[in-house]
């Protein structure tokens, strides 16, 4: 009997693959209409107005239960199943870039100085599409579904006012999953680990101030350049003698600003940077490491200092169970071995609230070229991923048994 039944779900199994099935390739053109209005009216995270609207008339011609906007441009739609059932939720980013776009595409960004350089408007249209397949064969669906476009990824996180304004209630949500076009990773390839999937992210901004003088009478003022390059060279220290060998962390300056002229001490120093680990313990600890050093640096320079956090995400992490399920439902030549990577992501907010997956939906083609890195002026994928993505929600969806024929 048990021989029987494992027979069965291998059976099973191997019918999945990201290969579209027929009912997917029917919506291609749906599907690529949407991505490619999306495209041409690119919005900044909470100005996403033009896709609010857009998606809330393609939704409101669907057969949902209940569509809700959340944290002002995001969305929440809502199918409920014959229950007794779970709710699966699935979650896509909506906000565009402050990048001017430099693909020639026919359908380029209509707003100068905008785009779509992270592949957003991919993850909206086929969140779309899989919204079409679900409204289409909802008789059939055991479980709840929850769809979730969300807003201000790139910036200061609309994840959180998302969760705050009930995304994940309403039903309760038992499980979410979320992905990312990937050029890192080989299209028709899907990235997936268990655990520690990506770093969390503390924004920080610190001002040094000082008091300015002659540049040639350095003994009257307190100068905030010097105190500031002390601290970005010590912040190194934190980690390298703060933090376990085996614990990966990394702080980036990546904007300073200082002095009016040659010949004149600087009275300030504003500098902005990145903090990155897995680990929300290590992130916190290096935290006040760096503002003991500012304490430091405030004795030995006559400095006064002030730290802000100006954005903080926790790392991602993969559970291990739901994502070793969504293991077993794709076929092992799909999956393609990633490693940690020191980018963040606001998904994270979800995960600290219910079990979640973040997968990497492969877009690297040297064949067609597309091979430029997300944030690029030149990033593009082949539309053909579209569809993958979306025999990627369904199968997710058939595989845990959240479809009844």
């Amino acid at each position: 009997m048990g021989k029987k039944n494992r027979g069965r779900v291998s059976h099973i199994m191997e019918d999945f693959t990201l290969q579209p099935d027929r009912d997917i390739l029917q919506l291609q053109d749906n599907v690529i209409r949407h991505r490619r209005w999306l495209h041409r009216h690119p919005q900044t995270g909470f100005r996403e107005e033009d896709a609010r609207d857009y998606i809330l008339r393609a939704l409101r011609g669907m057969h949902f239960d209940r569509i809700t906007v959340l944290a002002g441009t995001g969305i929440k739609a809502v199918l409920r199943g014959t229950g007794p059932a779970r709710t699966l939720a699935f979650r896509a980013d909506m906000d565009a870039l402050a990048v001017p776009e430099k693909t020639g595409l026919e359908f380029a960004s209509e707003y100068d100085g905008f785009m779509h350089a992270c592949g957003h408007d991919g993850h909206m249209a086929m969140l779309l599409g899989f919204a079409q397949w679900l409204s289409e064969n909802r008789d059939h669906l055991k479980d709840n579904v929850v769809l979730l476009f969300q807003p201000s990824e790139e910036s200061v996180g609309g994840a959180s006012p998302m969760i705050r304004e009930g995304a994940l209630d309403d039903p309760e949500v038992d499980v979410i999953f979320g992905y990312h076009i990937m050029p890192e990773v080989p299209q028709g390839k899907v990235g997936l680990k268990a655990g520690p999937l990506m770093a969390s992210t503390c924004e920080f901004g610190i001002d040094i101030m000082g008091k300015s003088a002659h540049g040639a009478m350095p003994q009257k003022g307190i100068d905030a350049i010097l105190a500031a390059s002390y601290y970005i060279a010590m912040l190194q220290g934190i980690l390298t003698r703060k933090v376990d060998p085996l614990s990966q962390a990394l702080i980036t300056v990546g904007k300073l600003e200082a002095g009016q002229a040659r010949n004149v001490l600087a009275s300030r120093a504003h500098m902005e940077g990145i903090l990155r680990t897995f680990d929300s313990r290590v992130a916190e600890s290096v935290k006040q490491d760096m503002m003991d050093l500012l304490a430091g640096l405030e004795r030995s320079c006559g400095v006064t200092t002030e730290f802000r956090e100006l954005v903080y995400y926790p790392p991602v992490v993969n559970h291990p169970e739901w994502t070793a399920r969504v293991k077993e439902i794709l076929p092992r030549d799909m999956l393609y071995p990633v490693h940690p990577l020191m980018i963040a992501e606001d998904f994270a907010w979800y995960q600290q609230k219910v079990p979640g997956v973040f997968l990497f939906l492969g877009s690297r083609n040297e064949e067609l070229g597309y091979i430029h890195p997300l944030h690029s002026d030149r990033f593009q994928f082949d539309e053909e991923i579209l569809l993958t993505g979306i025999q990627l929600d369904k199968n997710i969806l058939l595989g845990l048994g959240g479809i009844v024929e």
